[in-house]
Parts: structure tokens; C-alpha cells; sequence
């Protein structure tokens, strides 16, 4: 049984994180607790925690603990638990906005988290770091895609239908090109039989990103690549169009008006968008703006979150099916968070930050 926990609590805005002992939580039904290894530097941790983001005002009472994912060992599995065992290694998705719980029981800036068994996964031999990189903004991406713009799961989609990927440089731009690419009805069986990549047929996908990127992007499975600084992006988009999917994975003011521009000129429809903002858009356009990676902390999105956990990303890790990621680790255990999430909050890093919390 799981003796001794240390977390790095937020006492309150505008205060700097305090690393101290808390208690050992025991997991309820359908929870299981995870000794945590491996936490990435999300930015939407690094505002919360700097800016008093918090998703609507959610974050009211303090102390408070931050940290939305995570990846360990499982130490103890709750009453009604199927499919998890101690000694699993897993990845791990907590809510973001509820942290100031008495008992702290969720927040991943800690030791030893519970998880709600249903968004943890299994990751077999994935490095921790490599399974906490993926999971958040590939599922963001996914989330986007499959669950808000009604994309199909993987050997369902069709190869005629067009995406536009806006901002495909980054992580999730680049897990959505991937995702986009890989939904086919190419029958799963018949792809491993002839040994095709699954990234090669599905969704013919075009996407805006650096020149220096373009080699990459064909490689992961854009079929064109504009850039997205050039003065006639929109136009030459427009050209290679009409697009049913749209998604700007950078969310800046630009990349909305760029992709109102093309849907208004389709006729009207619909683009997802990882950022609001005050971007005036044609009455027949509207903007999707979530928290895509939350998605499967509600219950309206409890069949996308079975598939998500228990399928889709298992298989991702399992199979390497997605690009790996590049990150820094950042030593010093719970005691690095504040500095590691200024740097992110003030984009100070290029990369993704990890931090394990056993250091």
C-alpha cells in the first residue's frame, strides 16, 4: 500500500507553488491511484497557474493543486475496476478546472494521484514521457476532429473528402494531420496484409505551415503545404478546396479569418478552433471552441471516451502510430514546476518540458 506523498500546491493568485506532504489518498470505486513519473508542461497549466486561467472562473477556491495528466504505475485499483492491475503502466487524463478539492485528490503536480479508471490507459513498454507528450494534444486533436467536427474513426473515412490543417507545425497540428491521414476505408486487416502505412490513405489533407517544415509534413501525410506567411495563402487554399473538415490548430486571429473566409466562400459551414477570441465571422460561419482534450471528462462524450482509453490510444503507443516527441527533461522533481511553467507561460522553451515527480 502507497505510504508518503509530496505535492506542489498553489496557495493562491499570485503565489508561487509550496512543495509539501499531503495526504495519501485511496482509491473509491472505479479509481485506481498511480505513482506518478512523468507530468508535461501544458500550457493551459502554465496560465492557470500564472494567470488565473480557469475555464470560466472554476478555479474560486484555494489551496489548489494543477496538472491534468500524468503518467505512472498503478498502485491500487478501486472497487469495480476491470481491465487495470496493479503494477500497470499507464497514462493518465485528470479535469482541469476542479482542483481545490479538500483532499486534492486529482491534480498531477503531485506523487501519487487517484485517476478515474476510465481515462486511464495502459501504455505497455511507451516511456512515460513519450505517453504524456501523445495523449494530450493528440487527443486534443482528435477530440476536435472526431468528436466536435464529426470526422470518422480510423478505416471508416473516405480519401475524396479534404481537410485543411492551419498551423500543422506544432504538436497538435501535427497529430491532427496524422489522424486526418489515417481515417480510411481501406479495411484494417487487408492494410497490415499489404503492408501499406495507414497514413498514406486516407483523407487527402492540405495544411499551412513553415517551409522549413514542408519535408516533414509530406512525410506524416499532407498531400500540400501552403505557408502560411505567404500574401497569397488564402487564395491558393482556395484554389486546392472545397474542404469538409477545417481546424486551425494555432487558434490565432488570422488563421479564424482565413478559414471564415474559405467556409464563407464554400457556402457557409463550420472550422474548430483551439483558441476563441473576438474574430468577427460571416453569419453563415461558425467557429467550434472547446476544451477539445477535456472532451472525455463529461459524460455526454462517455462512448468517444471508451474508445479513446480503452482503444484509439493504447494502440497509438502500442503500435508507434504517431510521430514520437521531442522534450527537455527538467530535473528537480515537484520543486521545478514553478520555473518550468514560466518558461512555457513566457515562451521562454522551444519543446515540450517534462517534469517527474519521484525526483
Amino acid at each position: 500500500m502507497a505510504t508518503g506523498n509530496l505535492a506542489a500546491v498553489f496557495p493562491g493568485p499570485g503565489k508561487t507553488l509550496e512543495v509539501t506532504t499531503v495526504e495519501v489518498n485511496h482509491p473509491g470505486a472505479g479509481e485506481v491511484l498511480v505513482r506518478n513519473h512523468a507530468v508535461a508542461i501544458q500550457p493551459l497549466d502554465a496560465k492557470m497557474l500564472l494567470a488565473g486561467y480557469g475555464g470560466g472562473g472554476a478555479l474560486e477556491s484555494f489551496p489548489a493543486l494543477l496538472g491534468t495528466g500524468g503518467a505512472g504505475v498503478v498502485e491500487e485499483v478501486g472497487e469495480g475496476v476491470t481491465g487495470l492491475a496493479v503494477g500497470d503502466r499507464v497514462v493518465f487524463d485528470t479535469r482541469a478546472y476542479v482542483k481545490a478539492d479538500v483532499n486534492r485528490r486529482e491534480g498531477t503536480w503531485q506523487k501519487l494521484v487517484i485517476s478515474d479508471a476510465r481515462t486511464t490507459a495502459k501504455i505497455g513498454d511507451t516511456a512515460f514521457e513519450q505517453a504524456v507528450l501523445i495523449d494530450f494534444p493528440l487527443q486534443t486533436a482528435v477530440g476536435a476532429l472526431h468528436v466536435f467536427l464529426g470526422m470518422a474513426v480510423p478505416g471508416s473515412g473516405s480519401s475524396e473528402d479534404k481537410v485543411l490543417i492551419w498551423g500543422a507545425g506544432g504538436a497538435v497540428g501535427s497529430y491532427a494531420v496524422q489522424y486526418a491521414k489515417s481515417v480510411s476505408s481501406v479495411d484494417s486487416s487487408m492494410i497490415r496484409k499489404l503492408s501499406i502505412n495507414t497514413f498514406q490513405v486516407g483523407h487527402t489533407v492540405v495544411v499551412t505551415a513553415s517551409p522549413r517544415d514542408f519535408e516533414r509534413q509530406k512525410r506524416l501525410g499532407a498531400s500540400e503545404m501552403i505557408d502560411y506567411k505567404a500574401a497569397d495563402a488564402v487564395d491558393r487554399l482556395r484554389q486546392l478546396g472545397p474542404y469538409k473538415y477545417l481546424f486551425t490548430a494555432s487558434g490565432d486571429p488570422a488563421s479564424q479569418k482565413a478559414l471564415a473566409s474559405l467556409l464563407e466562400a464554400q457556402g457557409g459551414g463550420e472550422f474548430a478552433s483551439v483558441l476563441g477570441g473576438e474574430v468577427e465571422l460571416p453569419s453563415n460561419v461558425q467557429r467550434v471552441y472547446r476544451a477539445f482534450s477535456q472532451a472525455a471528462q463529461q459524460e455526454e462524450y462517455s462512448d468517444w471516451r471508451a474508445w479513446w482509453y480503452r482503444e484509439y490510444l493504447p494502440k497509438v503507443l502500442r503500435e508507434g502510430l504517431v510521430e514520437t516527441v521531442k522534450y527537455t527533461k527538467v530535473p528537480g522533481g515537484l520543486g521545478a514546476l514553478q520555473q518550468a511553467s514560466t518558461n512555457v507561460f513566457e515562451g521562454k522553451v522551444r519543446g515540450k518540458l517534462i517534469v517527474d515527480p519521484q525526483e
